[in-house]
């Protein structure tokens, strides 16, 4: 089951976004967030991003992030220092990484 998140992943709809990604994943077996309509992304929204695979690892469980990214979130992205890192098995699924290291 796929996730696809609102335009703007930013602190004005951080305590929302916050909720329906946990409810997502209280739901989910596997975790997928498609991120193709997000235009608007700032630091907040990373985190919440973050925080999701962390909740998910907590679990036991894998969240991956798909979807074509646009240009200014994939700036936004490595511009806060964390990186994207494709599934070994499908080209289509990614997480996101701080620093090179496992989030």
């Amino acid at each position: 089951m796929k996730k696809d998140l609102t335009n703007s992943l930013t602190i004005e709809n951080a305590v929302a976004t916050a909720k329906e990604l946990s409810e997502y994943i209280k739901s989910a077996d596997e975790p997928v967030i498609d991120l193709s309509s997000v235009e608007k992304l700032d630091l907040a929204g990373i985190q919440l991003l973050i925080s999701a695979q962390e909740t998910v690892q907590k679990k036991k469980k894998n969240v991956f992030y798909t979807g074509t990214l646009k240009k200014n979130i994939y700036d936004r992205i490595f511009g806060c220092g964390f990186n994207i890192v494709h599934s070994p098995d499908s080209n289509e699924l990614f997480r996101i990484r701080r620093n090179s290291s496992e989030i």
